[in-house]
């Protein structure tokens, strides 16, 4: 089960940027991972996933799916980790003018848990191309 989850639960998304909502500027992209991540920190994944679906190039089907697919995983090592506690910002990485990366930590009673978000910048604004979290804290400082 540990290898499970020290693997990344990794979503790629494979809809067209045409379908997806955008977020104007990388404040307000700043703002929106911070929201998501407010919930998360408070144990609201359900929240979490209903905020990230407008901005992610995914159908409603998958997202759902996946959503169900992490709350199957969190409820397996909750004990493990203890309740979620808050989260904190880590770090913003850029790959030229069209791709950022947010790594954040939901802090839990027990571990730090990485979150990564990363935004394309399609000709309409920022959208959410990729997002994943695990458990593997050695990653914070790769």
């Amino acid at each position: 089960m540990q290898q499970k989850l020290c693997a990344s639960l990794l979503i790629l998304f494979l809809a067209t940027v045409a379908t997806a909502a955008t977020l104007k500027s990388e404040v307000e992209v700043r703002a929106f991972t911070d929201k998501v991540m407010a919930q998360v920190g408070k144990g609201d994944l359900s929240g979490a996933f209903a905020s990230m679906k407008p901005y992610a190039v995914v159908p409603v089907a998958e997202l759902q799916s996946l959503e169900l697919r992490t709350k199957a995983l969190r409820d397996q090592v909750g004990g493990r980790y203890g309740k979620p506690v808050g989260f904190e910002f880590v770090s913003l990485k850029k790959a030229g003018e069209s791709v950022m990366q947010y790594m954040y930590i939901e802090k839990t009673e027990e571990h730090a848990l990485p979150w990564r978000f990363i935004f394309y910048k399609s000709p309409n604004g920022w959208v959410l191309n990729t997002f994943f979290w695990n458990a593997n804290i050695q990653q914070l400082f790769d």
